[in-house]
Formats: structure tokens, sequence, C-alpha cells
């Protein structure tokens, strides 16, 4: 077996690179000799959000192995399980050795005890609940300190300021979705969602499987000048006509969204798959997924249309879950829907109810009529269709939708 302080160096050095701190599950008290480095880490990284450079974590913790900076992580980290479960396994031993002098019997069945609880604990299906352990405790404390700190919310804020109330904005391993008839406002919506996301910092991945990267770019631009205090059109941009040639200048210059990426073909492929989007996921890291237009990613196979459904939505969890990744999608609400102006049901979405399942958070949109029922162009209708984590105050409210100017927001009145 490895050195420990040569795996364990290995494994901190590796942890100071984002995709493997995020998929990184095991606690402080499993390092033998580096968990106070690793809690440092993690302590600096809430502080000033980005990772501690190898020279400072060097000179803070003198006891590191410097040669081991360039070891391969996953060799590392697959070199740090053993060693965990060799610990584990001395110590369903070592325990009971006291009652083994005294009575074998009863020492053999808490050593076998000891033993399936090991099994279980590096089992990668299934996961124990440590009772009487304190690392949830840090992990409240940890919350709770963000929320005194920044602005009383934690995750990613949303649109939706009756989600936003609650102090908990999209969470890792959240899936979010969105659906409605076409032209009712699907794509702002995932930009208005991208750009809230963006102005506060998350690293976010914006998939379009209808529109260009270029049209996603000039929606993106009103939104987020909208936000940033600037007055662009959308027409204007997008047909050429006049517009503040120095506004538009000035909003580019002062642009520097480089957490927002944006995709609208994947190269070598036909079309958009779920692998595929898997792929960039894997490679960029973001902490926000949105797929723009979810019925139109690519299905292997010949499966009946409600298998490639089910596995559509179900895969988007998993994706969700497997890389502690935020994902929103929206899909169309079929012909059923043929009222524009009733936010659609569940049961108005082909094969809706495996996406009602598999989200965590679910809202429909309508447009809206007035009291003579004449259309009103500048709002939108929104409906939750499912939140998972309990009952809001209410579930239906409407929007400003006034998207030629980017002003993209929920009003104060409910429906």
């Amino acid at each position: 077996m490895e050195n420990y302080n040569f795996i364990e160096s290995g494994l901190i050095f590796g942890l100071c690179e984002s995709q493997n701190y995020k998929a990184f599950t095991h606690p402080v008290k499993d390092f033998s000799q580096h968990g106070d480095t690793y809690k440092f880490i993690q302590e600096h990284l809430d502080e000033y959000s980005e990772f501690p450079t190898n020279q400072v974590l060097i000179e803070k913790f003198s006891h590191l192995a410097t040669d081991a900076q360039d070891t391969n992580f996953q060799y590392a980290l697959a070199e740090f399980k053993k060693q965990v479960m060799f610990r584990h396994i001395v110590s369903a031993f070592s325990e009971n050795k006291p009652v083994l002098e005294q009575n074998p019997k009863k020492a053999l069945s808490l050593i076998m005890d000891g033993l399936h609880d090991v099994e279980i604990l590096h089992d990668a299906d299934v996961v124990q609940y440590d009772c009487g352990e304190l690392d949830r405790f840090e992990l409240w404390k940890d919350k709770n300190n963000k929320r005194e700190l920044g602005d009383g919310m934690i995750g990613i804020p949303t649109p939706f300021e009756v989600i936003n109330s609650t102090g908990m904005g999209w969470q890792p391993g959240d899936l979010i979705t969105a659906y409605a008839r076409p032209t009712v406002g699907k794509t702002w919506l995932c930009c208005k969602i991208a750009a809230i996301a963006v102005e506060k910092g998350f690293k976010t991945l914006l998939v379009s499987t209808e529109m260009t990267q270029a049209s996603i770019n000039l929606r993106m631009d009103v939104i987020l000048g909208k936000m940033r205090g600037f007055n662009l059109s959308h027409s204007a941009l997008r047909n050429g006509n006049e517009i503040d040639e120095n506004e538009y200048k000035r909003f580019l210059r002062d642009s520097d969204s480089k957490n927002l990426l944006i995709c609208d073909h994947i190269s070598g492929e036909d079309s958009i798959s779920l692998p595929s989007i898997t792929n960039l996921v894997r490679k960029y890291s973001p902490d926000l997924l949105i797929i723009d237009g979810v019925y139109l990613i690519s299905q292997e196979g010949n499966r009946a249309a409600w298998e490639q459904s089910h596995s559509l939505f179900y895969g988007l969890k998993n994706l969700a879950l497997s890389t502690n990744t935020a994902v929103m999608a929206s899909t169309q609400a079929t012909r059923d829907a043929s009222d524009m102006y009733i936010p659609p049901a569940p049961n108005q979405v082909a094969f809706g109810d495996a996406l009602i399942r598999a989200s965590d958070v679910a809202v429909s949109m309508s447009m809206m009529k007035d009291d003579l029922d004449m259309p009103i162009q500048d709002k939108r209708q929104i409906q939750f269709q499912k939140y998972r984590d309990g009952d809001l105050p209410f579930n239906e409210f409407e929007f400003i939708w006034r998207v030629n100017n980017g002003h993209i927001e929920q009003t104060n009145a409910s429906i």
C-alpha cells in the first residue's frame, strides 16, 4: 500500500481543480494526515470563490509531500479509498480487542457487524446514515454563514421571487422543467434564467436545439443590458435598425460574461444528444445547465416513444445528480393545449408524466388576456405544476414580458 502522506498529498493537490472537488464525497475525518488541509481548501473556496494554489498549500502545510503534485488524481483517489477501507477494517478489529479477550463469541459478532458496516460504507451504490456524526451540522453552519454574509440566498437565484423568498435557489442536482405552446416565450425564459445566474457569478452552459448561437447572443444582450441599466432593442439589433451605437458599444465593452457558455451544435454530430451534452458538462463543469428545446434531443435505438421520453427525462435527472449540476430544460406542450391563454397541464405535454416525476420544479407558461378578453402582449402567466420542497404561498403569478428591451420580471400580482 502506498505511503499515506504521498497519496493524501496528491489527492489534496488534485482537489484544487473544480471537477475533482465536486466529485469528491469523503468527509474530513477520512483523511489520516491531511484533514486540516482539506478543510482549509473548503474554507478558502467559500471565502474567495477560488482554490488556493499549490504554493499556498505548501507554505501553509509544510508536511505535504511536494513530489506528489503531478500525481494522477484518479490514481490517488483509488489508493485513498483503499487506505480508508484498510483503516476501517483495522478499527473493526482493534475496537473489539478488549471484548475478544473476555468474550470471543460476542467479539466475533461485533467484528462481523463492524465489517458489514465497512462493506456498506464503501459500496458506491448506497450511503450509510451516520447517526451521531456532526458533518451535517457543519454543512448547516456553512449554509447559515453564507446566508448571513451574502444576500440571504443559498444556491442559484431564480426569476421567481416566490422561490427566492424561501432562501433556496436552484440547487446542485435539481431538475427544473418549463413548458408552453410555441411562441409563448420558453427561450426568453431560458435566457432570463441564464442571465440571473451569470450576473451572480455562476458558470452557466446554455444548449439550444432550436436557435443559433447568434440569436441567443442578441437575446442575452438585451436581457443583460436591461439588468445593467442599458436600454437596448432586440428588434433593432436583429433587423439592423437604428440604435444608440455608443450605448451598445459601451455595453459590449463592459460585458465580461466569460462564465456563460452557449452551444447550438455538437462537432461531428448530426444532432445534439444527451451523451454529448453530458460530455460538455463533464468538460466545462458548469453550475447550471440550461437546455432550450429538450424535445429535439436525439434518442438512440428503436424504442417506443414513451420509453424514449422516460429515458430522456430521467437521464436529465441522473445527469444533474451525477455531475452535481442544476439542470433546467424547456419543452413544448402538445396541440391538446390549444388555448394559448391557459397554462398547459402536465397531461398536455408529450409523456408529461415522466417529466413531472423526474422534475424537482416544473412550471408552465401561457399568454394573458385583459378583462375585455383582449390579448395582453407584455405579460405572461406562469403556473407551478410541481415544487418538490413543499408548498409555495401561491403557485400562479404574472410576469412582465417586455422582451424587446429585455424586461422580464415577476410582478407582485398572484393569480
